[in-house]
């Protein structure tokens, strides 16, 4: 009898910890495959702005419940600009807030959508970020989008989920800093 009660709680416990949501989610993308060593003897002011009404991340709608929101361990344009500085680095530019050339980075949107029911779930992710370089008197301005749909039984995994944004977002920066008509517009002469 104290064995069936003892076993019941524990099982309950088990399925109460799986079901805890937590309080952020992890935003820590890793770029790679881009290219190194294009600039010489450049610097840029990289700004990254944050243009989204609300700050969270993640939005978890179940019906007949207040949706569950959580936001990014730190601010998204930190995690962006902690992602993004090594890489213009290694590509040698120069971060410089006096320097001419600037680079701004607009996060348009950033979230991931799940809709809960009882026995599963539909999530759907959207990033969005526009891109406006200015180099004395030229501006380009360019919009670089991710996007993604993932579907399972039961309960949403925050952990692929937080996985999946990752790479779009890694993805992004990763375009941003290999495209051509930004790398031209930096290279030219202020």
């Amino acid at each position: 009898m104290k064995l069936t009660l003892f076993l019941t709680l524990v099982l309950l416990i088990t399925i109460v910890a799986c079901t805890t949501l937590p309080r952020h989610i992890v935003v820590s993308p890793e770029v790679i495959g881009y290219s190194k060593n294009i600039y010489f003897d450049k610097s840029i002011q990289l700004n990254i702005i944050d243009q989204r009404s609300a700050n969270h991340v993640v939005q978890i709608i179940k019906d007949g419940e207040p949706a569950k929101l959580l936001s990014s361990q730190d601010s998204l344009n930190n995690i962006i600009s902690n992602a993004l500085s090594p890489v213009l680095r290694k590509q040698g530019l120069a971060l410089n807030q006096y320097a001419t050339t600037k680079l701004n980075i607009m996060i348009d949107s950033a979230l991931i959508n799940v809709q809960q029911s009882m026995m599963n779930y539909t999530a759907s992710n959207t990033i969005a970020l526009s891109v406006s370089l200015t180099n004395t008197n030229k501006v380009i301005s360019k919009s670089f989008t991710a996007s993604g749909n993932s579907s399972g039984p039961l309960v949403a995994d925050i952990a692929v989920l937080e996985r999946d944004f990752n790479h779009q977002l890694a993805g992004l920066l990763a375009r941003i800093s290999n495209d051509n008509e930004i790398q031209h517009a930096i290279k030219e002469k202020n």
